[in-house]
This record gives C-alpha cells, sequence and structure tokens, in this order.
C-alpha cells in the first residue's frame, strides 16, 4: 500500500528497503549523462517534506556516483507539499531549481483527496488559496535566483491560470500535446499586454 500522502518520493529513495531500487535509478542517470551524452538531463526530487530529507536524499545519490554540481549536474525540487513553499529559502539553498507538481499541491492546501469523486467539485487548482502558494514560491525562487517552472494538469486546462502563471514570473510551464495552440496563444496574448504596459510605463 502506498496512499498518496505516505511513503513515497523522498522518504524512500533514502529508506534501506528502497535504497537497492533508488540505486538503479541513479545509475540510469549517470547512464545517460554520462554513456549516452545527455548531460543535459537533471534530478528532479519528488514529494520532499524537509530540508534534512534532501539532504539524505543527496547523501544517498553519492554513493551511486550522482552529486549535485558534478560535471554539471542539476538538481531540482518538486514542490508539491505546502512545507516546500513556506520554507523555499531554505530549500533553494540547496537546490538549482523548483518544478511545482500542482495537482498534489492543490490536493494538501485544500485537504482533499484529488482522487475521490466525491470531493471533485472542491478541487480548483486556482482556488485563491493555492494560486497564493504558486505566487509564494515563485518569488521566493527569484529572490533566492533559482529557476522555478510548473507541471501540473491547470496550466493545460485553463489558458487563464497559464496566464496567471506568466504574469507571476515563472520560467518554464509543461503542457499536454493537445493543449499546445490554446495555452501558447493565451501566453502570447498576456505577454503582449505586459510588454506594452512596461513601454507605457
Amino acid at each position: 500500500e502506498n496512499p498518496m500522502i505516505g511513503w513515497r518520493g523522498a522518504s524512500r529513495y533514502y529508506a534501506e528497503a528502497y535504497k537497492e531500487a533508488f540505486g538503479m535509478e541513479c545509475k540510469a542517470i549517470k547512464k545517460v549523462r554520462e554513456t549516452m551524452g545527455l548531460d543535459n538531463v537533471v534530478v528532479m526530487i519528488p514529494f520532499c517534506r524537509t530540508v534534512g530529507e534532501l539532504l539524505q536524499v543527496y547523501h544517498v545519490m553519492e554513493q551511486f556516483g550522482l552529486k549535485r554540481g558534478e560535471d554539471g549536474l542539476e538538481v531540482y525540487l518538486m514542490a508539491e507539499v505546502p512545507s516546500n513553499v513556506i520554507l523555499a529559502e531554505q530549500f533553494a539553498k540547496h537546490i538549482d531549481g523548483f518544478s511545482i507538481g500542482s495537482n498534489d499541491l492543490t490536493q494538501l492546501v485544500l485537504g482533499l483527496d484529488r482522487d475521490s469523486s466525491l470531493v471533485a467539485g472542491l478541487y480548483n487548482e486556482r482556488n485563491d488559496a493555492v494560486k497564493l502558494m504558486i505566487s509564494s514560491l515563485i518569488k521566493s525562487a527569484k529572490k533566492a535566483g533559482v529557476k522555478v517552472g510548473i507541471c501540473g494538469q491547470g496550466p493545460s486546462d485553463y489558458p487563464d491560470f497559464a496566464q496567471f502563471l506568466v504574469e507571476e514570473g515563472i520560467d518554464s510551464i509543461s503542457i499536454t500535446p493537445d493543449s499546445f495552440m490554446k495555452t501558447v496563444k493565451a501566453i502570447k496574448e498576456i505577454e503582449d499586454e505586459l510588454v506594452t504596459n512596461e513601454i507605457e510605463m
């Protein structure tokens, strides 16, 4: 059993019970970067609740030959737990970027199971509380000088949400292929508007 807020992500990576499997993941990344020459591949650490957990994951990674900064290796943190936002400046000292996991962040900010049809009507990445968390994280990332992007369903489903992210200054947005054109159009509209406002100022 592995419930959505149970033993997953970072907590597994440094656990003895999962160490061998995580070691295989590290070796695969090492091979892709060093043997296949795809040295733009970065490491992404999901569901990391504390800075202490992050450092523990780094320790295990190093045992398998992966070290942040070595041979240009970058490490990103999936920002999907409220503590990632609240302690963003502390996390930022140890990473190269954030990738907002808006699906999990929404369920944890609103305190609901995103897979439950019983509360599906309340699940909304555009909820003001979720948007405040995202805005706060983007500001913290910018202040710390680290990159920040988003991977989640919101920008693909709602062009206005993608526009909000651009207004906040996000660096990158991940979207589904079928929503590419409408999202790009929405982003261009808001970028043109922002440029016009800057000129007028």
